[in-house]
């Protein structure tokens, strides 16, 4: 264990989840949990690949995306997850 290790309080059905598939992982549930965190991005983390990707968008077609067609394809794709969601 690390030298700043710390509790989570969670459920035991989150417990006994997490250790059956760190099991079948054959990994640690600490080292399953940091897999997990590091898959999903902060709000400001998806801000930050957003920017870049519109940079790049730019300096390869020259376009530079308004904040309203942002905004569109933001909805877009909110209704398109929830439609998914939803299936």
């Amino acid at each position: 264990m690390g030298d700043q290790d710390t509790s989570i309080k969670t459920t035991k059905a989150v417990r006994d989840r997490l250790r059956t598939l760190a099991d079948e992982r054959g990994t640690t549930m600490n080292d399953l949990l940091e897999t997990l965190v590091r898959r999903e991005l902060t709000e400001e983390e998806k801000e930050q690949r957003a920017q870049q990707a519109l940079e790049e968008i730019r300096q390869t077609t020259g376009v530079i995306v308004s904040d309203e067609a942002r905004t569109r394809a933001r909805a877009f794709l909110q209704r398109l997850g929830q439609e998914h969601r939803a299936a």
